[in-house]
Order: C-alpha cells, then sequence, then structure tokens
C-alpha cells in the first residue's frame, strides 16, 4: 500500500507541475471560510509545530489523513517540511509541505494570526501555497484557509480539496481542546 501511495503521489506531483506549466504562472484562490467553536487561537499556533506524528495526524481527519513524518523538523517553524499522506477525494496522494513567513506569501491578510506552507514538487519548488489566517471571536475563532492553485487546476480537485479543509478544520472542535490542555503532561512522557 505505502508503495501505492508514494506512486499515486507522484503522479499527483505529475499532474501538478503539467497544471503549473498550462497555468503559465496565473494562479486562482480558492478560500474557505470557518468558525471554530471553543478553539483558541493560541491552540491553533501550537498545533502547527506539534503534530509530530500520524497518529496526532490522524486526529484532524481520521477518515483521510493516513501518514505523516517530519523530513526536516527544527526550532524555527519556517522552513521545516512535513511528508504527509491523504485522501483528497478517494484519491491518497504524498505531499511536502514546507512552513512558509505567512508575511512573506502573497496572499492577502485579513486576521492576525497566520501560518502559511507551500506544497513542494521533488525539486524543491512550490507547485501550490496555503495560507490559514484566524482570530478570535465570541466563543471560539474565525479562520479563513486560501490555497493559492494553478489556474487550470481541475474543477473537481478544488471541489475536493474544499470539502477536505471543511472536515479536517471542522475536526479541531472535537479533539483540539482536550490535546491542548495535556500538552505538558504529554511532554513529560
Amino acid at each position: 500500500m505505502d508503495h501505492l501511495n508514494k506512486a499515486i503521489g507522484k503522479l499527483f506531483s505529475a499532474v501538478m507541475r503539467i497544471t503549473s506549466s498550462r497555468s503559465r504562472g496565473e494562479v486562482t484562490d480558492l478560500i474557505v471560510d470557518h468558525e471554530l467553536t471553543g478553539v483558541t487561537p493560541e491552540m491553533l499556533d501550537w498545533w502547527w509545530d506539534n503534530i509530530y506524528s500520524t497518529e496526532r495526524y490522524r486526529l484532524w481527519h481520521p477518515q483521510s489523513h493516513i501518514a505523516f513524518r517530519w523530513e526536516h523538523k527544527s526550532d524555527e517553524h519556517v522552513g521545516m517540511v512535513q511528508e504527509v499522506t491523504e485522501k483528497i477525494g478517494v484519491f491518497p496522494t504524498t505531499l511536502r509541505i514546507r512552513w512558509e513567513d505567512p508575511s512573506l506569501v502573497p496572499i492577502p491578510r485579513v486576521y492576525r494570526h497566520a501560518n502559511a506552507g507551500s506544497v513542494l514538487d521533488n525539486s524543491n519548488q512550490p507547485m501550490s501555497l496555503i495560507l490559514h489566517q484566524y482570530e478570535s471571536m465570541p466563543g471560539g475563532t474565525k479562520m479563513r484557509s486560501t490555497f493559492r492553485l494553478p489556474a487550470k487546476t481541475l474543477g473537481w480537485f478544488m471541489k475536493e480539496l474544499r470539502k477536505h479543509n471543511k472536515e479536517e478544520m471542522g475536526q479541531f472542535q472535537v479533539f483540539l481542546p482536550a490535546l491542548y490542555a495535556d500538552r505538558y503532561r504529554s511532554v513529560s512522557r
């Protein structure tokens, strides 16, 4: 199964490279807004650097998140690279995501807190950008996820990515408050 996932991931990367070249530098933004009850911006700030295992990654989307590992982890958030396998729709895809400086990502910011990343191809070149931005609201956090994709990205993929993002961000309300509250006990194990 691992070989199949890697093969599909390579196929996905090839499709993204072809899509990028056909888009000739033009991009489109997929924007998804969320309201997360019971989740604070501080919890989300903590989460991005503390996904450290497949078990924890699967909490975020139990049906579609398959595997997680840090390819490059350091004390600095920016520059860390994670390799994840997840399903967007029915297709398992292996992605390499590098954390970026949100102030340097050319996606407009409307909220104070932000986490940015780029999906890398096999040559470490960004194929797409991601910006999750968020701030407090009464009872929780409002969040906007923006995916900057090649302009000619297939419609079915954008639909499935929107659905996937809605599901995973909605899952934060289920597990993150308790995980965040338990963070010090988990570290001392």
